[in-house]
């Protein structure tokens, strides 16, 4: 055998070697470590999640009882006022007119009456045209108890101390009986923020269920509250839900019209499945995706998200509690990868 044909087939032993080295390492490659976990139960209450407007519990409309010509208004807007204090007045000279003519008819029908009176007495008038007297005498009293009652609501005064939110109207207006000319909130008045639901969120939650609220203008604050009204009809334009939160501790800095957002806790606790988020993978809103070891292989299964608390998932559906969920490894398998569990 000459040194040529000694030479190829040494290359060829080296060859053929070289590749079943590679074939094991490819074979050693596919097989991948992993960890597992099973499927862990619990009771757990889904916050719902709102957002809406801070405003006054206690919203009142003030306005006169009777219409005419603002004289004055002695308040702006943001204004705090006292109890019993002054805000705006019509002018009074037609109303004022109106009393003194209920009055003068009042004691005229006073005198008809004391006259018939005693003439039924004497047997001179009869018992119809003193009954009408006296008839008339109680028409005449009403229609001046009525000039002085809107005389009187012909200004307006703060019902108790608070501030005023809104103004509506300035001296010299004409403004007809009841349109409102200040949106006004008493201090005693509790803070609300008012949201809306949709149908699927407002029958998780009932009254005095907890909530916290927090608003960008306070960024380093979160305040508690808790559900007092809820709505038992959908508004019919946006077919939504309304509910009112009130606020447990208030800020002395608290304005008309904060945009808030609430989370809110409902008492009704509903079971759940739980997995560690590592668990979990290609996320899509609440979908997503989990690796099952079935003996050396797996498999890849569909699954629906609850909520994310911290680091944990919470599933409705798709696992069962038997099943070995792959944690630590699954980014590494592919189709065909063989698994070796090393928990």
């Amino acid at each position: 055998m000459n040194k040529l044909t000694l030479m190829f087939i040494l290359i060829i032993f080296v060859v053929q070697a070289c590749k079943n080295g590679n074939e094991q390492v490819a074979i050693k490659e596919e097989i991948v470590h992993v960890k597992t976990t099973k499927l862990q139960e619990g009771i757990f209450s889904f916050p719902v999640l709102a957002s809406g407007v801070l405003a006054s519990k206690t919203e009142i409309k003030l306005s006169f009882k009777t219409g005419g010509i603002i004289a004055n208004v002695m308040v702006d807007e943001g204004q705090t006022v006292k109890e019993g204090q002054v805000l705006a007045k019509l002018n009074l000279s037609e109303i004022e007119a109106q009393v003194r003519q209920a009055k003068s008819g009042f004691e005229k029908a006073k005198r008809d009456f004391e006259r018939a009176k005693n003439l039924y007495s004497d047997s001179v008038a009869t018992l119809e045209q003193y009954q009408n007297a006296q008839t008339a005498l109680e028409v005449a009293k009403s229609q001046l108890l009525i000039a002085e009652f809107n005389l009187e609501y012909s200004v307006i005064k703060a019902p108790s101390s608070g501030k005023i939110l809104k103004r509506l109207a300035q001296p010299n207006e004409i403004i007809g009986s009841g349109h409102p000319v200040f949106i006004f909130s008493s201090e005693k008045s509790d803070w609300v923020l008012r949201v809306h639901l949709s149908d699927r969120d407002i029958v998780k939650v009932n009254y005095n269920d907890s909530a916290s609220i927090s608003f960008d203008a306070f960024p380093q604050e979160t305040f508690k509250a808790i559900i007092t009204e809820k709505a038992t009809a959908s508004d019919p334009y946006t077919g939504s839900f309304e509910l009112e939160i009130s606020v447990l501790n208030p800020h002395n800095n608290f304005v008309n019209g904060l945009i808030g957002k609430a989370e809110i806790t409902p008492k009704e606790k509903k079971p759940c499945q739980i997995l560690p988020i590592e668990a979990i993978h290609d996320a899509d809103e609440d979908l997503a995706y989990i690796y099952v070891a079935k003996g050396s292989s797996f498999e890849k299964r569909k699954i629906t998200i609850c909520k994310i608390r911290n680091n944990s998932v919470l599933i409705k559906d798709g696992v069962s509690k038997d099943d070995l969920i792959i944690t630590d490894g699954a980014d590494y398998l592919e189709t065909g990868s063989k698994i070796k569990i090393v928990n």
